[in-house]
């Protein structure tokens, strides 16, 4: 995936410009990385200025045909993995 920065990353690590493959950084259960990615990401996405018309349509979908269908998966992800 190419970055903004013009980097590319994958999934053996990052490829800085004119740069060999990076290692991959094992982070431990809180990843920088990725948390800076999806701020970053989140952050872009708030400044899109479509989060009005996404709260719409998701209000139209709760109110809709798949209203229940959309509250019972909420339901079933709050309680977690199900053990078979």
């Amino acid at each position: 995936m190419q970055l903004p920065d013009g980097n590319v990353e994958g999934t053996k690590g990052t490829i800085m410009k004119n740069q060999e493959p990076t290692k991959p950084v094992v982070e431990g259960e809180g990843s920088y990385t990725g948390t800076r990615r999806y701020n970053e990401r989140l952050g872009e996405h708030l400044r899109s200025g479509n989060t009005d018309k996404e709260a719409r349509e998701a209000r139209e979908a709760l109110e809709g045909a798949e209203g229940a269908e959309l509250e019972e998966a909420e339901r079933r992800a709050k309680k977690g993995p199900q053990e078979h």
